[in-house]
């Protein structure tokens, strides 16, 4: 009898710069179905593996922020993490031309947490050269210079996307007009010009699925054009 192959779990740790577009990554890769600890105290990440198996891949966000981060600290982590036969572990380093990250803290108005009594370029500046180590132990670089949030999505997709994760998915949403327009809708249709089968007795009970009703439907000139 054979066994049944056993799944290694995955485990990417997302790191880089603050302002490098961490948290876009993060909700990225939650959107293709890893579950998303941020900030996550290093200390406690061994232990957190050493647990019951996830059922699904983890993503790690660790940044400066973390409560007792280190670059030493971080290092030694991936290694014993890498070491490990139970996991795969990749490390997904976001980085930004430093004249980016001072235009996206110019922007957002934040103070830098390397920094925060002080102008962000001097703790862009520190945050970069303590994380000189662990950029080079990278798995996948991504430099989001220039890349929009859809942009960033989309290489994070293209470097940890599974193919069922890349199917489209599409939700329909019946309404009705006189109730007003529903919310968060990308694109709506008017097929108010069509065939209402709900007004034939014989018809009201059924869908769109019956082939009675799509007949009833399909007779207006106008829906050859629609469709």
């Amino acid at each position: 009898m054979t066994d049944t192959p056993r799944t290694i779990p995955t485990t990417v740790l997302v790191t880089g710069p603050s302002g490098a577009g961490r948290s876009t990554a993060i909700n990225a890769l939650e959107d293709l179905g890893y579950e998303v600890i941020d900030n996550l105290p290093l200390s406690l990440l061994p232990r957190l593996l050493d647990g019951p198996p996830p059922g699904r891949p983890l993503a790690l966000g660790l940044d400066v922020r973390n409560r007792d981060f280190g670059t030493d600290a971080l290092i030694a982590t991936i290694d014993q993490l890498a070491a490990r036969s139970d996991h795969v572990m990749q490390v997904l380093y976001l980085d930004a031309a430093e004249e980016e990250l001072v235009k996206r803290y110019s922007e957002t108005r934040r103070r830098h947490p390397l920094a925060p009594a002080g102008p962000p370029m001097a703790g862009i500046a520190r945050e970069r050269d303590l994380l000189v180590p662990v950029r080079s132990r990278a798995d996948v670089l991504i430099d989001t210079t220039g890349l929009s949030p859809h942009d960033l999505r989309a290489e994070i997709d293209r470097w940890f996307g599974t193919a069922e994760g890349r199917n489209l998915g599409v939700t329909l949403h019946s309404f009705s007009y006189k109730r007003g327009l529903p919310r968060g809708m990308d694109i709506v249709m008017d097929c108010r010009f069509l065939r209402n089968p709900h007004w034939d007795a014989d018809l009201r009970a059924r869908d769109g699925r019956d082939r009675d009703v799509a007949a009833y439907v399909a007779r207006r000139s106008a829906i050859r054009g629609f469709l």
